[in-house]
């Protein structure tokens, strides 16, 4: 019994793996609809959103179903609790790259915004959070959780620079305005990410 556990164990690992890396690929099409002002990788994303949305499903099925039929010991009940947990935070990171695919899808069919932000710095810098929030996780990599806890106060600080550029640019041009808070809110889900991404880091850690 202990041995099926185990295996069925690391068979659910793999699939939130596998949906971590469809969500990291749409957090990547999500900013490219943008970058450029491509209908296509919207409709991606969402095509992506409905497969994510599928595995939360299946994973959050089969961890509780682990749950009630077997009483895990110590080190594998942290892990079945911390798959669920990163389950539901790759989904909630899968629901910000849709919005930032509608945000965009919005932007490109308007005249670009006259003003330079750090937005394309900051959506690679969420990116690599991401993918190292994963590889931490996979490999249980406690050196690389702690190097992706630390990357958050930079996404804080491109957050906090397009807000306060934006907000500027909001209150000398006020037909901007509508352009400008689709910038913010893409900026907010970008930070919200990479808030969710520290949250696996910090599940790697207590792994441990």
């Amino acid at each position: 019994m202990e041995r099926h556990f185990a295996e069925e164990l690391k068979t659910l690992k793999q699939k939130l793996f596998q949906m971590g890396l469809l969500v990291e690929g749409a957090i990547e099409k999500s900013f490219e609809a943008l970058s450029e002002r491509s209908e296509d990788r919207v409709k991606a994303v969402f095509e992506d959103e409905k497969t994510i949305n599928q595995l939360e499903i299946e994973i959050d099925e089969k961890g509780h179903a682990m749950f009630a039929l077997v009483q895990p010991m110590a080190g594998d009940l942290r892990l079945l609790t911390m798959i669920l947990k990163i389950n539901t935070d790759l989904e909630r990171m899968g629901d910000h790259a849709v919005n930032i695919a509608e945000k965009s899808q919005y932007l490109f069919s308007q005249p670009p915004l006259k003003l330079e932000i750090p937005l394309a710095d900051m959506a690679q810098a969420t990116q690599k959070m991401v993918r190292d929030a994963l590889d931490c996780f996979v490999n249980e990599n406690v050196e690389l959780a702690r190097k992706v806890l630390q990357s958050d106060d930079k996404i804080d600080d491109y957050n906090d620079k397009i807000f306060e550029d934006v907000t500027v640019l909001m209150e000398k041009e006020s037909s901007s305005v509508r352009r400008a808070l689709c910038y913010l809110m893409i900026s907010r889900n970008l930070e919200r990410i990479a808030d969710l991404a520290n949250n696996i880091a910090e599940d790697t850690i207590y792994l441990k």
